[in-house]
């Protein structure tokens, strides 16, 4: 299916009894960050029988197809494409014609298992302490990389233990601001703060690591944090420990 346009390619899959589904992703399907450049990036669901158009990039109308079986396994947690989920998040199928399952597919893609996020909450606290001992050992440059590289972890750990798929960068702050979380991490709130540790502020990772141990503890995932005593004290921000 290369349509002309992506008013054709509707017509066309509503017509076409091979398509089950049919969505459309990216800015367009979130109906937001739409610019003039924004192209349609759209998944067509077909019985598990058809056959497969190919994957062409670069098209105004860049078109995925998948079969159902496909589509049933795709962007799942733990899933090697587990990483597409956010394409789902807070989207409705233009075509579902299995009663809602396209529908109901989807919001499995978007939903987290919050026990997942020990293993990221895991990787934030191993690189927040690096960074904290390369502050701490005189080595400024190397302590702001660190900090750097906790903050993809943090996020993913922070939205794990709601039950929900980091979104992409670009849709961070629309999410907070859109579907806030709890305080301290709505937007206005954790985006300065994510500004600060990223310029290299020692006294500002040392404050999210605090709430982000009060978090973990009040979802019952104070053992990943009990994992890295002695130190635990040295990474709240104990002047009188040395970590």
């Amino acid at each position: 299916m290369m349509p002309a346009s992506f008013e054709e390619l509707l017509r066309e899959a509503q017509a076409d009894p091979d398509v089950v589904g049919v969505v459309l992703g990216g800015s367009r399907g979130k109906g937001a960050l739409l610019t003039e450049r924004s192209d349609h990036d759209v998944y067509v669901i077909v019985r598990d029988e058809a056959r497969l158009a190919p994957h062409r990039r670069g098209e105004p109308v860049e078109v995925v197809t998948m079969t159902l079986a496909e589509f049933r396994e795709h962007a799942l947690p733990g899933s090697p494409t587990a990483w597409n989920a956010y394409t789902f998040a807070h989207v409705t199928p233009l075509v579902d014609k299995l009663g809602g399952e396209i529908a109901e597919l989807m919001a499995a893609k978007s939903r987290v298992d919050p026990a997942s996020a020990a293993g990221p909450l895991d990787a934030y606290v191993n690189c927040y302490y690096r960074s904290a001992k390369n502050a701490r050992d005189g080595h400024p440059l190397e302590a702001q990389l660190d900090a750097a590289e906790s903050v993809p972890y943090f996020l993913e750990f922070l939205f794990r233990v709601f039950g929900r798929v980091r979104p992409y960068n670009k849709w961070l702050r629309w999410e907070l601001e859109n579907h806030s979380l709890e305080s301290p991490w709505r937007a206005d709130e954790l985006l300065p703060r994510l500004e600060r540790i990223l310029a290299g502020d020692e006294a500002e990772q040392q404050a999210l690591f605090r709430d982000v141990e009060r978090l973990a503890r009040s979802r019952g995932l104070g053992e990943v944090i009990d994992g890295w005593e002695p130190d635990v004290p040295f990474l709240r921000g104990d002047p009188s420990i040395e970590g």
